[in-house]
């Protein structure tokens, strides 16, 4: 299934409110491990200060639950513009800390639609941790050992050793240590002290003993995302800073009012009221974890809230399109029984086009929701022979076209027809079939590389004695070398297992080897009871001989 589903995010931080809207676009199941694929469509950041009073007073004042509203109200029409079918709204310390959050909450549900979600201080690490690692790990980057995340009522601290995670919500957060501490505007070394031994006393009490070897650490926020452009070295790798350039910059930094901040590294009136505290507590815990540089990823929470609900629906449309997979495959089938063909060899041809399918998914570059078209098409493409032998492509072709397969509907059987025409003969007559096509351009150009697929898993199966029972690809540059694993060993006739390689090697740029392997005999108290065990065990060739491909050299893609 490709379609696009609308995502929201809401991240009530301390400071200030996040929203990001997202689409999930294409395929739900890609190759890589990197997750599904997500297009930012809108980002928003209010400047309601949920923090305020919470920390010092334990509740939230009237005028900033009437703020929060407001804005959430501006997310629900934001959400309705776009078309966002699911979302998650989470909030932090500060709402946490609040005695009378619940009236925010009944507010925001009955005023803006939106239920807010009060997240424990686990979760936020969590989240973050996430989020980070999703990004190093789609940049092809090792993830840092230590994560993080400063906010404006809690420090949230990701310490890894080895492959286990460990998560620590500290209450040093800037709105915290702002009202608490009463900094209004300028910074003076008495105070500087204040926060830098409140924050060493609490890192040192509630992180275990600093590792000496951590050197770089990932921080996220906004305030951490300022500071990288303030004092960040510009070396070209990551956003980020070393902690001597932090320390260096302390001194002007912190003796400049709020004005004089936003004048001088231009940031809006909010950042700079808190920035000189985060610059203290950074530069203070990153000594404490002896780091030399932080590198700001620019993530946080709404991005692996977000990255969350598009798992969610990527696993859920997964499971439905299986669901609809498997209820087409049983359809076609019922259509070959109802007409009396034997699908024999159309199943051994499903199954090998399955495999190189999936197993050549970086070559064909094909979505996955055309693995189930493959599928039926290698399973009818003989359908035609209860017609006639003789030009039984062009039978199966119609049979396809006209037959009643409840399902396989439009484009698809469009599709699926035209790939039992072409799954013989030869590439030029199947070229201009496929161009004469009623078929948009993109389509045809797949409906090219399905053939190459089906044209070769049919000739795998040569003479239709289900000889293969397993195929393992392997690439080396642009060779594509197919073991076959089969029950009988290589044989007279294994020429013929690449006799349709040809549009493979001309439609993906490839060059084509095959090898036959003679299957390894077990003792006989040891052999399974039938080649699909075998299979299964993974038995391997005890001596293999290569078959070459015919046809014209391969061409670039």
């Amino acid at each position: 299934m490709s379609g696009r589903l609308t995502l929201g995010a809401i991240d009530a931080g301390s400071n200030a409110i996040r929203v990001v809207v997202a689409e999930l676009t294409g395929d739900v199941r890609r190759p890589g491990g990197h997750g599904p694929e997500l297009m930012r469509v809108e980002a928003e950041r209010v400047p309601v200060r949920l923090g305020t009073g919470a920390f010092t007073r334990g509740e939230l004042a009237p005028r900033t639950i009437d703020e929060a509203v407001a804005a959430f109200i501006h997310f629900r029409e934001l959400f309705d513009r776009h078309g966002v079918e699911i979302y998650r709204a989470v909030a932090t310390s500060a709402v946490r800390a609040a005695a009378n959050r619940d009236v925010l909450l009944h507010r925001l549900y009955h005023e803006a639609g939106i239920e807010l979600e009060i997240i424990d201080g686990d979760e936020e690490a969590r989240l973050v941790r996430k989020a980070v690692v999703h990004a190093a790990t789609a940049a092809g980057a090792q993830p840092p050992r230590c994560i993080l995340d400063l906010g404006g009522g809690s420090l949230e601290v990701n310490l890894r050793a080895g492959q286990a995670w460990r998560g620590y919500s500290l209450p040093i957060g800037t709105v915290r240590l702002l009202e608490s501490f009463g900094l209004t505007g300028a910074i003076g070394e008495a105070e500087a002290g204040m926060v830098r031994r409140y924050a060493a006393t609490v890192v040192q009490s509630v992180l275990p003993a600093r590792a000496s070897d951590l050197g770089v650490a990932a921080a996220c926020g906004g305030n951490a995302d300022a500071l990288a452009r303030i004092v960040g070295d510009g070396d070209g790798t990551a956003p980020g800073f070393e902690l001597a350039a932090l320390e260096r910059a302390l001194p002007d930094l912190l003796g400049l009012d709020v004005d004089a901040r936003m004048e001088r590294y231009a940031i809006r009136r909010d950042r700079a009221e808190v920035i000189g505290v985060a610059a203290l507590v950074l530069a203070t815990v990153g000594r404490q974890l002896a780091l030399q540089r932080l590198h700001a990823p620019g993530v946080g929470i709404r991005e692996a809230v977000l990255l969350e609900l598009a798992e969610a629906a990527a696993e859920e449309r997964a499971r439905a399109e299986g669901a609809v997979d498997k209820a087409l495959l049983t359809a076609a089938r019922s259509f070959a029984s109802r007409v009396d063909h034997d699908t024999t060899h159309g199943e051994q041809v499903r199954k090998l086009a399955r495999s190189l399918f999936h197993q050549l998914r970086d070559v064909h570059q094909l979505p996955d929701e055309l693995g189930v078209v493959l599928e039926v098409a290698a399973l009818l493409h003989d359908v035609g022979e209860v017609v006639n032998a003789r030009g039984h492509h062009k039978h199966s072709e119609y049979m396809i076209r006209w037959g009643r397969i409840p399902g396989l509907e439009g484009v698809q059987r469009e599709m699926v027809a035209l790939l039992a025409r072409c799954h013989r003969k030869s590439t030029s007559d199947l070229r201009k079939v496929i161009a004469e096509a009623s078929l948009p351009k993109d389509r045809r150009g797949q409906v090219r590389r399905l053939a190459a697929l089906l044209r070769l898993a049919d000739s795998l199966d040569s003479g239709h004695r289900q000889r293969v029972e397993a195929i393992v690809v392997g690439r080396v540059g642009d060779t594509i070398a197919l073991d076959l694993i089969t029950r009988d060993g290589p044989g007279r006739d294994d020429a013929q297992l690449v006799r349709k390689a040809d549009l493979f090697q001309e439609e993906l740029g490839v060059a084509l080897t095959v090898t036959v392997g003679k299957p390894v005999v077990a003792p006989a108290a040891e052999r399974a009871p039938d080649r699909g065990d075998r299979a299964d065990r993974g038995d391997r060739a005890a001596t293999a001989e290569p078959v070459a491909a015919g046809g014209p050299p391969p061409r670039s893609s």
